[in-house]
């Protein structure tokens, strides 16, 4: 396997390595002296929900660019080959640096069960905020034009301004993040 996680009782889970769709290793939960979260949005290749969260993603990704955080996408197929991951993250324009976690060593750190789910979290790996991008899915096949609020950003305005987030927990709705492939079905409620 072509995959690395470095995770024992070792290492703490800022030392937490995985490999990105292009093999290089990063330290997700490692943040700079001047960053403030990690933001953590977990997909899955062939979930139709979080495809459709694509272009909100890219539009968070470029707008908080230059802010004191890192946005890093999470493939959590067990069995998604690195080119199959490129070629997914080319075909919906993800620019965020897309990391592999086959093992779920992030799924299971942060607590994430459905894709898309976004997980924020502050220097020393506490979850500042876990749960949905935006409520534009009211439930499983009720989708809504336009989303009533947007959840991330307002979770990351707070924490960027030092202020407790809000609604730190909204439920997200999408695909159960499973090891089993043909456990990989829309979440029910």
């Amino acid at each position: 396997m072509c995959l690395l996680l470095f995770l024992s009782p070792a290492f703490g889970a800022a030392e937490l390595e995985l490999r990105d769709i292009h093999g290089k290793t990063h330290t997700p939960l490692k943040l700079g002296a001047e960053q403030k979260a990690v933001v953590l949005i977990f997909l899955m290749s062939d979930c139709p929900i979080a495809n459709a969260f694509a272009p909100e993603i890219n539009r968070i990704t470029a707008d908080y660019a230059k802010r004191p955080l890192s946005v890093r996408l999470v493939y959590v197929e067990p069995d998604l080959a690195p080119e199959a991951a490129r070629k997914h993250a080319r075909e919906f324009g993800f620019t965020a640096t897309a990391l592999l976690d086959p093992s779920h060593a992030l799924v299971k750190h942060t607590g994430a069960t459905v894709t898309p789910e976004a997980v924020v979290l502050a220097p020393g790996g506490r979850v500042l905020y876990r749960g949905r991008i935006d409520d534009r899915f009211a439930d499983l096949g009720q989708r809504r034009q336009r989303p009533t609020t947007r959840d991330l950003r307002d979770a990351l305005d707070a924490v960027l301004t030092g202020k407790p987030v809000a609604t730190p927990f909204p439920k997200a709705i999408g695909c159960f993040i499973s090891t089993a492939p043909s456990d990989r079905q829309p979440a029910k409620p």
